[in-house]
């Protein structure tokens, strides 16, 4: 399985993209063609991670590479434009909000990363977290990341993150938990 099918499978139950797509139909593919997007633009990021161990999958972005440049919009837009639908303009106002809150010091950014429903409880997720957390580790760079689910905040806690303060989210938009790890 690529990244974003193993993404899509994995966030089909997530509290945030189920408010995103609420009402349309087929979620888990809608899901994929999102992380499709995502991993796309990643795998032609100098330095970006995805990372696919059979049921789990991540995507990192390197320092100083976070955000989508203006060629990745354009060629994300027809995929976002078909997962979203009408959906489209609060996803955007989201990415916005997600995008205004995000720290401005070098960082890894973990931008993706899930389990399959049917492997979670495994400890899967190490195996593509564990990799790029070392290499941060190694170069003295913190990771950060968003969890759009607050029952994986215990999960990320295992591995050094903490919890920051919240930022304002669009109206009706399920909690979303920045989280920051300093290198070890």
């Amino acid at each position: 399985m690529t990244a974003a099918q193993v993404l899509g499978r994995a966030f089909s139950d997530d509290p945030v993209f189920g408010w995103l797509l609420a009402g349309r139909s087929h979620p888990e593919r809608r899901l994929t063609e999102v992380f499709d997007a995502f991993e796309a633009a990643a795998r032609r990021t100098p330095d970006a991670q995805v990372l696919v161990h059979e049921q789990v999958a991540s995507i990192w972005r390197p320092p100083g590479a976070w955000k989508a440049g203006g060629l990745d919009v354009l060629r994300s837009g027809p995929r976002l434009v078909r997962a979203f639908g009408p959906g489209l303009v609060r996803s955007l106002r989201l990415l916005s909000a997600v995008e205004r809150a995000h720290p401005a010091e070098p960082h890894w950014y973990l931008e993706a990363v899930g389990v399959v429903p049917e492997a979670r409880g495994r400890g899967l997720g190490g195996t593509v977290l564990t990799p790029v957390l070392e290499r941060c580790d190694a170069a003295g760079l913190p990771a950060y990341l968003e969890s759009s689910n607050p029952r994986n905040i215990p999960f990320y806690e295992r591995y050094g993150f903490s919890t920051r303060p919240l930022f304002d989210l669009p109206a009706g938009c399920p909690v979303i938990t920045p989280m920051w790890r300093d290198p070890r």
